[in-house]
This record gives structure tokens, sequence and C-alpha cells, in this order.
């Protein structure tokens, strides 16, 4: 294990004690505001077909997202896992078709269809933590750094700011968010995205 992802590890567990510490009454509070600003989002009104997480525990609650965007005729696609670090994306009527999957975690039922990456215009993405700059802590298994390597769609991230924190130690396999969504607002970092890939040509 590398310097960086042991690192990694320990900003991990001490984020997850901080997330699971926080007073519910403020969890739901910050919640509703980023539900809000998604909502309210360009990219996410215009997008017909999005990929969400399904929100357990503590996490940033992504369920009534997910209804909302089934009201509005949306194609709402789900991660199942298909093998370690490997998930695919199936598309969901409603939150009855979820039953828990592998990892205690919801996931879609095996007669929901499946969706390919290239139809996916948005991708909406969990973590345990980020950073100022758009780096995302998840939790070790890599499912997301390699969904987020194979899809072109934006990626925002729904973190509370509670969790936005200096520094996340990064790996070569890292990859910035395109935008990311908390209680305090909103950030983007296209910008620098842009930058830093004319940087290295």
């Amino acid at each position: 294990m590398t310097d960086e992802a042991v690192k990694k590890r320990e900003l991990r567990a001490k984020m997850l004690k901080k997330r699971s510490e926080e007073d519910l009454r403020i969890r739901t509070e910050a919640d509703e505001k980023i539900l809000n600003a998604m909502l309210a989002l360009p990219e996410y009104q215009n997008a017909n077909t999005i990929f969400c997480y399904v929100s357990t525990n503590t996490e940033t609650d992504t369920l009534a997202l997910i209804e909302t965007a089934l009201a509005a005729g949306k194609c709402v696609c789900v991660p199942r896992c298909k093998s370690m670090g490997i998930m695919n994306a199936y598309a969901i009527r409603n939150l009855n078709d979820l039953h828990s999957g592998k990892y205690g975690i919801p996931e879609p039922k095996p007669d929901c269809p499946l969706i390919s990456t290239e139809q996916i215009e948005l991708n909406i993405v969990p973590c345990v933590c980020i950073n100022q700059d758009g780096y995302r802590l998840g939790y070790g298994g890599g499912f997301y750094d390699r969904w987020l390597e194979s899809s072109k769609a934006l990626s925002v991230v729904l973190c509370r700011e509670s969790l936005v924190t200096k520094e996340v130690p990064l790996e070569s396999h890292d990859r910035r968010a395109d935008i990311l969504i908390t209680d305090s607002g909103i950030r983007t970092f296209a910008a620098q995205a842009e930058s830093e890939s004319a940087a290295k040509k």
C-alpha cells in the first residue's frame, strides 16, 4: 500500500466518524439545501438520463432526488455492483425497483434494464469527503473512479459543507469532479480541469 493510500484510509476513517456524529437535524437541513440546489442546476434540468447513487446511512440523501427526477419523467439509472471495483447502471421506475444487494447497499432488481454509459448525461456520485479543488475521497473500492473514467458525462458530487476539507491525498487515478454541491452553494471546476489538461499537452 502506497503512502497516499495509507493517508486516504486514515482520512476516510476520520471523516466517516465525523459524519456519523453529526446531528440528524443538521444533516437533514443540509441535505434539503443540497437537493434544492441540485434541482435548480441547469445541467440537471437539461439531462434526460441521469446516473445517481442510492444513499445509505449518513450519506447525503438522494432518495428524494431520485423520486423527483422520476416524477419529472427523467430516466434514472442507479448502480449495481458487477465485480470488485466494477458496476453497471440500470434504469428504475420507482424506489420499489430496489432491493438489498452486495455490501447491503440498495441496488436495482434483476429485471431492470441495463443502460450504457453513452446514454447517461449526468453522473451524481457520493463521497466521504472532498477537497476545495474538487477531488473526492470515496470508500476505497474504486467503483466510482472506474465509472467516471469510462463516462464522458459531467460529474456532480453531493457533499455537506462540514465534510469539505483542505486536503485529500491524491493518486494517479483520481479525477476532479466537474461540479460540487454543498449546503453552502455550488462550485464548478471546469476551468481548472481545462487548465490542467492544456498544461499536460
